[in-house]
C-alpha cells in the first residue's frame, strides 16, 4: 500500500505540483468523525479555549485544529493570497458553531447514504468550501459495484499520456478526470491530446465539478456544484447513461475513472 501511493504521489506531483491540486486523504473524515470533532471543540470554547480571533487557544485546541485542519494550515494559507491564517481559524470557529450543524441537511438529498462518505473542507475560489472523496463506499452507493468500465475521452500532454500509460502497463491505478460530450475547448493549453480510453468509472457528472486528486490515487467533488441548471436534476449521474445527452452549462460532462485501456490518441 505505501508502495502504491508513493507512485500516485510522484505521478500526481508530476501533473498538479504548481497548481497545488493534490489534497491527503488524510483530511476527509465521516460525519460521525467531524461531529466529534465540533463536540470536542464546544467543551473547550466554554473553557475560554478556542480559534477566535485568528488564534489557537490552548493546546487542546492546537492539537484538534492540527488533527483535522492541518494540511489546510500548513500548505493552502501560506499558497494562497486569498486564504490566510486568520481566515482559516476563522472558518473552524464558524463550522463548529454554524456550519457543520447544517451540513447533513443541505446536502444529504445529493446521496443514498451520507453517513457513509467522507467530507473535508479545502480552499477553492476565495474560500473553504466542501468536498466529498469518490472513494469505494462512494461509488458502491451510486452504482451498485466497482467494475464499471466505459468508453470515455481525455484531455492530456504529452508528459501525461506517458504517466497513464505507464499506470495502466505497471497495474498501478490512478483516477483521472475525463468526458464524453464537450461544448466548448479545454481551457489547458498544454493539454495538447485528447486520449481515448477505456476507464473504470468512480462518478459520473452531468457538468465540471472541478474535482481535484487525493494522494491515494482517488478524487474528490466539491459540493457546491452538485447543483445543475433547471429544477428537475442535480449534476449527479446516478446511472452512467444519463451523462451523454446534453449539457446544460454549455462545458463538458465529467467522469471519474481508473484508465483501464488507450484506445487511440489525437492531437487537437
Amino acid at each position: 500500500m505505501k508502495l502504491l501511493r508513493e507512485y500516485v504521489q510522484e505521478v500526481l506531483h508530476k501533473q498538479f505540483e504548481v497548481r497545488g491540486y493534490i489534497k491527503p486523504e488524510s483530511s476527509f473524515f465521516l460525519l460521525s468523525e467531524w461531529e466529534d470533532f465540533v463536540n470536542q471543540m464546544l467543551e473547550l470554547q466554554e473553557l475560554g479555549m478556542d480559534t477566535r480571533g485568528g488564534e489557537i487557544a490552548g493546546e487542546e485546541v492546537n492539537d484538534l485544529v492540527r488533527r483535522y485542519f492541518s494540511y489546510q494550515l500548513d500548505v493552502e494559507a501560506p499558497r494562497y493570497e486569498l486564504l490566510t491564517r486568520k481566515n482559516m481559524l476563522d472558518f473552524v470557529e464558524d463550522f463548529v458553531n454554524h456550519r457543520f450543524w447544517s451540513f447533513q441537511e443541505d446536502y444529504s438529498r445529493f446521496f443514498p447514504d451520507i453517513n457513509a462518505l467522507r467530507f473535508g473542507f479545502f480552499y477553492s475560489r476565495g474560500d473553504l468550501e466542501p468536498f466529498v472523496l469518490l472513494d469505494d463506499a462512494y461509488t458502491i452507493q451510486m452504482y451498485g459495484s466497482l467494475d464499471n468500465v466505459k468508453e470515455l475521452m481525455h484531455y492530456t500532454s504529452p508528459e501525461g499520456l506517458e504517466n497513464i500509460e505507464r499506470a495502466i502497463s505497471e497495474g498501478r491505478e490512478f483516477d483521472i478526470s475525463t468526458f464524453t460530450v464537450a461544448k466548448r475547448p479545454y481551457f489547458d493549453a498544454e493539454s495538447s491530446l485528447v486520449v481515448r480510453l477505456l476507464g473504470n468509472v468512480r462518478a459520473a457528472f452531468r457538468s465540471d465539478v472541478k474535482s481535484t486528486a487525493v494522494d491515494s490515487g482517488r478524487r474528490a467533488c466539491n459540493l457546491l456544484r452538485l447543483e445543475y441548471p433547471g429544477r428537475d436534476l442535480n449534476n449527479i449521474c446516478y446511472e452512467l447513461d444519463t451523462c451523454d445527452g446534453s449539457v446544460r452549462t454549455s462545458l463538458w460532462n465529467e467522469y471519474i475513472a481508473t484508465p483501464v485501456e488507450i484506445l487511440g490518441v489525437e492531437e487537437l
